[in-house]
């Protein structure tokens, strides 16, 4: 027969083992969905990682000498109405027509005595200047090569908005990757305490390289 003790003591063992419970299933799931994610997560992205990581060291060295600048030069006389106009549109399309030009029109500068027009792209980049007068179209054509593409991409110059959306995506996955990774560290009772103990150390390390040899 249970005491009048006992019986007011089981309600709060019975509180106590379903808190228990729910935090348990709460910290399986939590572990589950981090372990699902990180996986899946860095798989999606492995192909940017793998991007990164080699045009990020092509970055570092200045592309080891093989990204340098390739310029070229062109002329062509426009026709006088074409010179003359004030319509944007309709110099550009003969400007692209003349050099055969497909980048994307970046900069349009229309002065008295002449114009001037950029289009640029990764690794691309070409200047036109008209002459009001003459008509004469005056074109320089810059190139990096391959290596200029890479390093552009890299970077999100001159690649439109969707690349640029991907680089932004990516980055977003790159740091779920690494907080569900920390989350299955701290899981791992083990492993714990050294994980820990190298998170710490690769962040002091960081910061020390940025505090003492990074020209300020």
């Amino acid at each position: 027969m249970s005491t009048p003790t006992q019986v007011l003591r089981e309600p709060k063992q019975q509180a106590a083992r379903g808190e228990a419970t729910w935090a348990s299933h709460f910290k399986r799931e939590a572990l589950k969905w981090s372990r699902t994610l990180h996986i899946y997560l860095s798989l999606s992205a492995f192909a940017m990682l793998l991007f990164f990581a080699v045009t990020g060291v092509m970055l570092t060295h200045d592309n080891f000498g093989m990204g340098l600048p390739q310029i070229t030069t062109a002329e062509h006389t426009l026709a006088k109405d074409v010179a003359a106009s004030r319509d944007q549109t309709a110099v550009v399309n003969a400007v692209r027509s003349a050099f055969g030009i497909t980048l994307p029109l970046t900069q349009f500068t229309n002065d008295e005595d002449q114009m001037e027009l950029s289009f640029a792209g990764p690794s691309r980049h070409t200047q036109v200047v008209i002459h009001r007068d003459t008509g004469v179209a005056e074109g320089s054509f810059e190139s990096r090569g391959w290596v200029g593409v890479l390093a552009d991409l890299h970077k999100g110059a001159e690649t439109g908005w969707v690349w640029r959306g991907v680089l932004d995506v990516v980055s977003v996955w790159i740091g779920l990757s690494s907080i569900t990774g920390f989350i299955m560290l701290l899981a791992l009772p083990k492993r714990r305490a050294l994980g820990l103990l190298i998170t710490v150390a690769g962040t002091i390390v960081t910061l020390i390289a940025y505090a003492i040899y990074v020209p300020r």
